[in-house]
Formats: C-alpha cells, sequence, structure tokens
C-alpha cells in the first residue's frame, strides 16, 4: 500500500520516443537530464526507477525504457548494455529475405541481456512488485489488428481491465523492437492462443497519449508532477509523391512516415501544462 507522503507526491513519468538508430542519443539526453536532478538534489546518485514513477516506450525506446526501470539499471550502465545490444543484433544484414536483420540475434541479445540483469532469461515482465515501486510499459502492435492504430501494452505490473499479454521480458521487448522491415514478428501466448506482434513504432512511435491514458488509469487519484517526453527527432517532411511507374514504393514510403511520425503527437502535449499543474517537456534530438 502506498502511504500518505507517497499519494499526494507529485508523479514524474518518462516516456521515451521508438527511434531506430537514435537509442544511444535517448540515453545521453537522459544522462544530462539526470545530472541535472542530481544537482538539485544534491543527495548523490540519483537512478531513473527511484526518480520515476512510470517509465514507458516504444522501439528502442521500449529497450531502454525497460533497462531503466524494469532492469533498474543505472543510465551509465544503460548505455553500455544498449551499444553491446545494438552492436551485436546490427551488425550483420541479412542477404535475402524480407527483413534486414536476423530475429534470431535479437533474441538471443535480448536474452542474454535479461540473464545478466536477472540471472535468469526466462524472468517475466509483470514482477509483482509494491505499488509504490517504478512502473514499466514497452509497446507494440498486434498485427491482426493494425487498422485500429492501437497498441498493446506490456506492463511490469497488474492491472484488471485488459492486462495484455503474460509474458517474458525479452519477448515483450522482441515484440516492441520487430520493426517489419527490421525483424519478423513474434507469436506469444495470450489466454492460451498464439498471438503475433510486431513493432510499436507502426502508429506508435510517440506513446505519449498512451502513456497518459494508463496514468489516469492506474493512479485515478494522483496528480502528475512531471512529464519527460525524449523524442526521436524530426521526421522528414511528409508528402503525396506525384504519380508516377514508382507510386507503389513511394505510397509505402508515405505511410511508413506517417505511422512514425512522433513530431505530430509531440507538438500536440504542450496543452497538457495549461489542463494541470505539471511541468512538460519534450526532448527531441
Amino acid at each position: 500500500m502506498q502511504n500518505d507522503q507517497q499519494s499526494s507526491k507529485g508523479l514524474n513519468i518518462l516516456c521515451i520516443d521508438g527511434g531506430g538508430v537514435r537509442g544511444l542519443s535517448s540515453l545521453l539526453i537522459l544522462q544530462e537530464i539526470i545530472h541535472r536532478v542530481e544537482n538539485i538534489k544534491a543527495s548523490g546518485k540519483v537512478h531513473p526507477y527511484e526518480h520515476f514513477d512510470l517509465i514507458a516506450g516504444t522501439g528502442p525506446g521500449g529497450i531502454i525504457a525497460c533497462m531503466l526501470g524494469r532492469l533498474r539499471m543505472p543510465v551509465e550502465k544503460a548505455k553500455v548494455e544498449y551499444a553491446k545490444l545494438a552492436k551485436e543484433v546490427f551488425k550483420d544484414k541479412k542477404m535475402s529475405g524480407t527483413t534486414m536483420y536476423k530475429g534470431t540475434k535479437l533474441q538471443e541479445a535480448l536474452k542474454t541481456l535479461v540473464r545478466e540483469a536477472t540471472g535468469d532469461e526466462g524472468e517475466m515482465m509483470n514482477e509483482n512488485r509494491e505499488s509504490g515501486a517504478c512502473k514499466t510499459v514497452v509497446f507494440a502492435m498486434a498485427r491482426h489488428n493494425l487498422n485500429a492504430g492501437l497498441p498493446v501494452l506490456f506492463r511490469s505490473y497488474t492491472v484488471t481491465t485488459n492486462p495484455g499479454p503474460d509474458c517474458t521480458i525479452w519477448e515483450a521487448l522482441y515484440a516492441t523492437m520487430a520493426h517489419p522491415e527490421l525483424f519478423k514478428g513474434i507469436d506469444i501466448l495470450e489466454s492460451s492462443v498464439p498471438q503475433s506482434f510486431i513493432g510499436g513504432e507502426l502508429g506508435c512511435s510517440n506513446p505519449l497519449g498512451h502513456v497518459l491514458a494508463e496514468v489516469d488509469r492506474i493512479y485515478p487519484d494522483r496528480q502528475v508532477a512531471c512529464i519527460i517526453s525524449i523524442g526521436a527527432g524530426h521526421a522528414r517532411t511528409i508528402q503525396v509523391p506525384s504519380p508516377s511507374r514508382w507510386h507503389r514504393a513511394q505510397d509505402v514510403i508515405v505511410m511508413k512516415d506517417m505511422a512514425t511520425d512522433s513530431e505530430r503527437v509531440a507538438e500536440t502535449y504542450p496543452a497538457v501544462q495549461t489542463q494541470a499543474e505539471c511541468t512538460f517537456a519534450h526532448v527531441d534530438q
């Protein structure tokens, strides 16, 4: 149970966009933010899982969110582990096939990450900790329901309605990373039925809106003090291509850009400051 002091304290929320290869940049930005928090508090090292009540992310941002929240890594440790994982997974492109990289390499790298952090590569995403602990959520998309544009939430905590898949950490991280251009999807058992998931960056590259809805759901009586949203950089200008014999390929590019345009989501949320007594900061790369 949360004590009265915890209940009255404003919530600190960290949201990390999907960003392709820019994941390490997100950690560098967060490292600077944490250093400033340490200077203000003047009480020694501050770890993200101690400062934030909820850490969320999509794609590479989901990997980072889980490192910092569910696996409780300091930022410096997360930088090392993320760089190691990226080097292992992205060093060799496939010579053929519909995806650029091997899903088996991603799977093994994620299992190694979890095993080294917890001692068990089969550690479950839901850790059933006390309600006051830092919560982690990562986003993926259900392959059979992309048209709805609604992501699936993989949580480190229990909810009673629409709980999402009960799976291992590595499965959740594979799901959020499985962008169809990069890796094949993953099948995860949900209520004894296999469900196929692909990367959250398609339709949920900036999950901030879904994060705020989740905060309202799990903290109905708490105010938000601070929201930090770390972006993946400005998307290139999206425009409908002129008709040509290459229009099919160009249409795919346009649809992909629209699906992964985090910037339009970020522009929506400065209004949060006027609706509640909280600080909103969107830090782009």
